[in-house]
């Protein structure tokens, strides 16, 4: 079974069991504090992933880091995935869980790549514009990437749409350098 299937499996599993003790806000920001605290920590994320470590070893350092910060049915979990050797997959189960949910309550995850920070009108505009592209609701995510030398490289799902400066300054160049039709 590939690893994708059982962090799909694992997601469903902590999906449903929110949604039967009637905790699917609290796991939400359970995970997403969990997805943020491994994405910048990476010494927590060593301890999951490591196979140096016991599973009693991991399971300490989990009891000893987490229980303030998540809900106890997040705990059970988390002891659980250590338990069933699983801990390794906890990144991809979190995200696998986000998307779960995500679908379920019709969000899209929006990706983009600025080459200044937005204000408040630009990402407000912005945010509609992808509504009406996407026909959901949106999760922004940006980014300022210096590089860009203006516009905006957006992500949605696995497109990708290139606004950005330097793509159109190629497309201008690329037109140029085409050949011309003949002319009678």
């Amino acid at each position: 079974m590939s690893q994708h299937t059982v962090a799909t499996r694992y997601a469903s599993a902590l999906a449903e069991e929110a949604h039967d003790s009637d905790a699917m806000s609290i796991i939400d920001d359970d995970v997403d504090l969990l997805r943020t605290t491994l994405a910048d920590n990476d010494e927590l994320a060593r301890v999951f992933t490591s196979p140096v470590l016991s599973a009693e070893q991991k399971g300490r350092v989990v009891s000893a880091l987490l229980p303030e910060h998540v809900s106890e049915l997040m705990m059970r979990f988390l002891k659980l995935l250590i338990e069933k050797q699983r801990a390794s997959l906890v990144t991809e189960i979190l995200a696998a869980y986000r998307s779960l949910r995500d679908e379920q309550e019709g969000i899209v995850e929006v990706n983009v790549r600025s080459s200044h920070e937005l204000d408040d009108d630009e990402h407000a505009s912005l945010v509609d514009a992808l509504e009406s592209l996407t026909g959901a609701s949106v999760r922004l995510s940006i980014s300022v990437d210096e590089s860009l030398l203006g516009g905006l490289v957006i992500q949605v799902g696995d497109r990708v749409y290139d606004g950005s400066v330097h793509h159109k300054l190629e497309a201008l160049r690329s037109r140029f350098h085409a050949p011309r039709p003949a002319t009678a």
